[in-house]
């Protein structure tokens, strides 16, 4: 009986850990894009947020256009777009999650504006 119940827990539990071991992780930059002219600069950014839980998308692009312009300088009217992937393997199947526009100040935009 007792072979059973435990059969039982270590299911779930397995789960729960992978589910644990995926929240804690940051998320990931896979690759980026940047294309520039005189007066315009997109960056598309391609990541993996590593959560199954819902996302702050504000809070997400902020994070992620502070770092960039750090570590990017300054460049005439950015603008970035993050391709999101919940976890690595949905980015192997091609399985998106969102995608977000925002612009050099980390504000969602819903478009390019010259």
């Amino acid at each position: 009986m007792k072979k059973k119940k435990l059969g039982l827990i270590i299911p779930p539990a397995i789960l729960l850990l992978a589910f644990c071991m995926e929240e804690i992780r940051p998320y990931e930059i896979l690759h980026s894009t940047v294309m520039s002219s005189p007066n315009l600069t997109e960056n598309e950014i391609t990541m993996v947020i590593h959560s199954f839980l819902p996302i702050d998308k504000d809070a997400l692009a902020k994070e992620v256009t502070e770092t960039h312009m750090m570590l990017n300088g300054d460049r005439p009217n950015q603008y970035l777009e993050l391709e999101l992937y919940r976890t690595e393997l949905h980015y192997r199947f091609g399985i998106v999650y969102d995608t977000i526009l925002c612009n050099e100040s980390g504000e969602l935009v819903s478009e390019i504006e010259f």
